[in-house]
């Protein structure tokens, strides 16, 4: 067993992909072209242009991420205990104003299974444990 850890100390800056506020740390490589990493995004972060060589899953673990895309043109908030997938080549950019931890699955293709999808008949009502706190107090 190998035990890898992804705090903010052991990140490294990253210069790509027009970053400002961003560290970055490359955590698994996989079977064929795929790869597993951390990035680490600091208030005001901003990300223009991530690689578009692979499919990849954004998936935030704290804090929260605006996705921007431009075909079609939107921006979706993205908070902890979400994420998105996009297909190689699919152009997106990614900013955070108050900061997020994000893993980042990439691979060849990636296809979103149905249980995971977000509609609201499945999330309705759906709450983290975290939600509870002060509730009925």
């Amino acid at each position: 067993m190998d035990i890898i850890h992804f705090t903010r100390g052991a990140t490294d800056p990253l210069i790509d992909c027009e970053a400002t506020g961003a560290c970055f740390l490359p955590l698994l490589e996989g079977q064929g072209d795929s790869h597993v990493s951390c990035l680490h995004l600091h208030s005001n972060a901003r990300i223009s242009s991530p690689s578009p060589t692979h499919a990849a899953a954004l998936l935030v673990v704290h804090g929260r991420i605006t996705v921007a895309t431009l075909d079609p043109p939107m921006r979706i908030d993205i908070h902890a205990g979400m994420g998105c997938v996009f297909d190689a080549g699919e152009p997106y950019a990614i900013e955070s104003a108050t900061g997020a931890i994000v893993i980042i699955v990439e691979a060849d293709q990636l296809t979103a299974r149905v249980r995971g999808i977000s509609t609201p008949a499945r999330i309705a009502g759906a709450r983290w444990p975290s939600d509870s706190v002060g509730i009925g107090a």
